[in-house]
């Protein structure tokens, strides 16, 4: 009986077909970003994937958001019991396109009046995954399985729809189990997109940070006696670190002046657009 060999590592020609391929996707996605900058002015991006996520255009006005959550550390891996303070510079957007909402609505934070009557979901960025902020919609709808990917509501008083939901997962259900179908969201929805995670595109062959073990601090012109921009005068936009919160990891984010990075519930002052982070202390 003839024996395959076993499979050989990438060789020359599958790496080339990779960075071609890798190539061209670049190519296009300049394109695409060109079309849209010529046809409707500036553009912002994913800062993480370069991805056009909304027209300038519909960024209606900054916002700030205080909230409480657990903090995750992904170097201690824990997990606080208590929850802590956090704030987030976000830009209300009316349009983004190249963001998508995931997971089950959930209570907006208490005293912010722009939230009035609304519920949030995460909001990520359509093409890398990347949680940018949060989509806000009409409030009112009954309570949803909290089992992940479950399309149902959940039972009055309860947070599952079904013990069988709750224990095996949401394709799993009980002979009792109502299966009312959760209401779907209606419009308008607004965007509250961290500024931190947003890269203002303005046309093509613009300088795209690269990730590097250069620090990117430097005195100029734009930054001469002020702490507020950073080196290219962009202003620096406040945000908070750990799991779930708009997607700043900690280990993402090291401080570009001190060179520290960035550990659990650590507020930073950052720049998208130039990949370029303060922290709290310097």
């Amino acid at each position: 009986e003839e024996v395959h060999p076993a499979p050989q590592a990438f060789g020359g020609d599958c790496i080339r077909l990779v960075r071609e391929a890798a190539s061209d996707l670049h190519t296009r996605r300049e394109r695409y970003l060109a079309d849209l900058v010529q046809e409707h002015g500036f553009v912002h991006t994913c800062a993480y994937c370069n991805f056009a996520v909304a027209l300038t255009r519909h960024v209606a006005q900054p916002r700030d958001i205080a909230t409480s959550m657990q903090v995750v550390d992904g170097y201690d891996m824990t997990k606080t019991f208590a929850k802590h303070s956090m704030k987030f510079e976000v830009c209300e957007v009316l349009k983004a396109g190249g963001a998508v909402a995931e997971g089950h609505w959930a209570p907006v934070p208490a005293g912010h009046g722009w939230l009035s009557g609304l519920v949030q979901r995460m909001a990520l960025c359509r093409n890398c995954g990347f949680q940018l902020g949060w989509r806000f919609e009409q409030g009112g709808a009954a309570k949803e399985c909290s089992s992940p990917c479950c399309v149902y509501q959940a039972r009055t008083g309860r947070d599952y729809c079904c013990s069988a939901c709750r224990t095996r997962g949401p394709h799993n259900h009980d002979a009792d189990c109502l299966k009312q179908a959760a209401k779907v969201p209606e419009g308008p929805v607004r965007w509250g997109l961290v500024w931190r995670h947003l890269r203002e595109r303005r046309g093509t062959g613009e300088r795209v940070p690269v990730e590097s073990e250069v620090r990117r601090h430097k005195e100029t012109n734009q930054n001469f006696r002020k702490n507020d921009v950073c080196p290219q005068g962009h202003k620096l936009r406040c945000f908070c670190t750990g799991q779930g919160n708009g997607g700043a990891l900690p280990f993402y984010y090291i401080c570009d002046i001190c060179d520290r990075t960035a550990r659990g519930s650590q507020h930073l002052w950052g720049c998208g657009t130039c990949d370029y982070d303060v922290c709290d202390s310097c």
